[in-house]
């Protein structure tokens, strides 16, 4: 099985995943400075993450999840940022670019109501990262998602952030914090 091949099935099942993590809506806590470090030594990468969310290593599929904290018990939507670390089965040379199309197609065929919003290429701690915006309409809410996509070697990692639709500036300033705290470490 050639990379993009395998890289298609991984994404996949991380898109899925993280479309059903999602169980309680809430909004946005007060932005805090502090942030937690998190560290994955099996799969090699650090993130931060705000000292009010939740975090779960114990779901399929998906290294770690952070949920942002409900504000009341009415709240039905849990806004949140997943990783999934993967091993390639060859390294990854080319271009962040080419395998766009192929992570794409994938995420169209397991979600057919899925919108591509928009795509660009990103530099998360000096490692190039191909960003997609999304949006979907699941169980009759609308969501948004952000996806991130770095390679370094044989490693793959997936950081993905789901809210409700039109809510992505509410979070743009603790999301960026999060994504652009990821460190891969040897």
């Amino acid at each position: 099985m050639d990379i993009a091949s395998h890289l298609r099935i991984l994404i996949q099942s991380f898109f899925v995943v993280s479309l059903l993590l999602g169980c309680s809506q809430t909004k946005i806590a007060e932005e805090t400075n502090e942030l937690i470090k998190y560290e994955d030594k099996t799969n090699k990468f650090t993130i931060s993450y705000p000292k009010d969310w939740t975090i779960d290593t114990m779901q399929k599929n998906v290294s770690v999840l952070f949920n942002s904290p409900k504000k009341s018990e009415q709240d039905v939507y849990s806004e949140n940022i997943t990783v999934k670390a993967f091993v390639l089965p060859e390294e990854a040379i080319s271009p962040m670019e080419n395998y766009k199309d192929g992570m794409i197609e994938t995420m169209k065929k397991q979600s057919p109501g899925i919108e591509v919003l928009n795509t660009s290429n990103l530099t998360i701690n000096e490692l190039p990262a191909l960003q997609i915006l999304l949006r979907e309409k699941r169980d009759n809410v609308d969501l948004s998602h952000q996806m991130i996509v770095i390679f370094k070697g044989k490693m793959g990692y997936v950081i993905g952030f789901t809210c409700l639709d039109g809510e992505f500036d509410k979070y743009a300033t603790t999301t960026d914090r999060i994504i652009n705290s990821f460190y891969i470490i040897n």
